[in-house]
């Protein structure tokens, strides 16, 4: 993971990677190859997700469409 501080127009640097997103200050506050590296500042436990510091995204290639994240339980 590698923390950075981007507005989120320029979104587009990071194709194919995973970034997590303040909503607060609506700025790319971190960059990874995986969902796992972002990790901690998008994910929390139960009862705790006031918490949790960002959103997680993953930015798509120019040739793919929109990603779509499903929980399975």
């Amino acid at each position: 993971m590698k923390l950075i501080n981007v507005p989120t127009d320029q979104m587009g640097k990071f194709e194919g990677k995973w970034v997590a997103i303040d909503p607060e200050i609506d700025k790319i506050i971190a960059v990874g190859d995986t969902l796992e590296e972002i990790g901690p500042l998008v994910s929390g436990k139960k009862g705790e997700e006031k918490k949790i510091r960002a959103y997680s995204f993953k930015v798509p290639r120019k040739d793919e469409g929109p990603y779509v994240l499903v929980f399975v339980k």
